[in-house]
């Protein structure tokens, strides 16, 4: 079995903190999200519900989900959930709105793989367990599928669809059926559907703190691979009140110098001579 990473291992810098949740689609009147509605067999006005909750969001690094939305970048689910939500689509399309079954997908074990149609710069990877970080060149042919946390898979298409519009050679075959599916809601909604009118405002979707993730945790200081600093010093070089220790420590091999003493010498006090001698001499 695969290590399960997730949308929060992946980073543009290789720098890695607390991850952010990024809603992904904001406007609850978008031709997307409206399709989605009709496609999913969610009720009217459901999707606006469904804009803060968990399944709009990735937990993105700040620097990755500040550019994974551009354009040529895309999140797109496995062949195999793609195939499981076009046919539902395709089944609405035959029954009446009320009659519409609705999609369920295990979320818990939703996996992308990561598509760049677009030239892109080097994306730094890392291991969920081991916490060691690994650099990836376009087009990433080493890329593992990534597991995202909470994601809705039919926003998470949606979402590809729009990135990936303008690049029709890169897009999977699949998302390009899902697409089609899904265009058909857009060309015959039920009367009314799409129209503007008498709607109130919505405020969009914030950005959110991610919750908790158990493999994030996992990860302790000691198995992560971290740089040793570099000693701003070297082994020849000493402290300035060492080395004039070290000056003033005498060699083990040579002799200390005899102090000079700093006193006044001994000098012996003058004697004179006795008178006697004294007499003698001037008489003389």
């Amino acid at each position: 079995m695969s290590t399960p990473y997730t949308e929060d291992c992946i980073s543009f810098t290789g720098i890695f903190g607390e991850p952010v949740g990024f809603p992904m689609l904001t406007d609850p009147l978008d031709s997307f999200m409206r399709r989605h509605e009709l496609g999913s067999g969610m009720k009217r006005g459901e999707t606006i519900k469904s804009l803060y909750e968990p399944g709009n969001y990735l937990y993105l690094q700040r620097d990755f989900g500040a550019r994974a939305f551009f354009s040529g970048h895309a999140f797109v689910p496995l062949d195999e959930t793609l195939q499981a939500m076009a046919n539902i689509y395709r089944k609405n399309q035959q029954c009446l709105y009320k009659d519409r079954a609705r999609i369920k997908i295990n979320i818990d074990a939703l996996e992308c793989t990561f598509v760049a149609a677009s030239t892109s710069r080097p994306l730094f990877l890392r291991h969920p367990i081991t916490g060691i970080i690994t650099k990836h060149e376009h087009p990433y042919p080493a890329f593992p599928t990534i597991r995202l946390r909470t994601a809705d898979p039919i926003m998470v298409a949606s979402k590809a669809c729009y990135q990936l519009s303008t690049f029709s050679q890169k897009r999977p075959s699949l998302l390009l059926q899902f697409q089609r599916a899904q265009d058909y809601f857009f060309r015959n909604p039920p009367i009314g559907w799409f129209s503007r009118a008498n709607r109130p405002a919505i405020p969009k979707p914030p950005l959110i703190p991610a919750p908790p993730s158990v493999a994030a945790s996992s990860i302790s200081p000691l198995h992560c691979a971290v740089r040793p600093a570099m000693s701003t010093t070297t082994p020849s070089t000493q402290h300035p009140r060492l080395r004039k220790r070290q000056r003033d420590t005498a060699l083990s091999g040579e002799c200390p110098p005899t102090k000079r003493s700093r006193g006044a010498p001994c000098i012996p006090p003058r004697t004179n001579p006795p008178r006697a001698a004294k007499n003698k001499g001037r008489t003389m």
